[in-house]
């Protein structure tokens, strides 16, 4: 999982520095992060619903409605669902310790 929280991590923080080394060039960069939404992708890969994953996962199609108009309107980070922004927000004021630690009690 560290492999895939950093790889997150570095795709965001790639696409805002992508997009502003582009502004004013009219080439966009849009990063979609969707996060758990309702596709084939659990089953397919064998993976079971975890405690971390919301009863309830975003649509496909909803989160590719956010994606786009985040696009079109030129936002270089997306985060699909309320949910998901409100987690997405309250990363960015817990201590990083307390959020790496608490990660992994879900995930054991």
């Amino acid at each position: 999982m560290a492999v895939y929280y950093a790889t997150k991590a570095y795709v965001i923080s790639f696409s805002e520095a992508l997009a502003d080394e582009l502004r004013g060039t009219g080439v966009s960069v849009t990063c979609l992060c969707p996060g758990v939404t309702d596709t084939n992708f659990q089953k397919r890969g064998n993976r079971r619903q975890h405690f971390v994953s919301p009863p309830t996962p975003m649509d496909a199609a909803t989160v590719a409605r956010d994606g786009f108009r985040g696009l079109m309107n030129g936002k270089p980070l997306v985060i699909s669902g309320l949910r998901n922004w409100l987690l997405a927000e309250s990363l960015r004021v817990t201590p990083r310790r307390l959020v790496t630690a608490v990660s992994r009690k879900l995930l054991e």
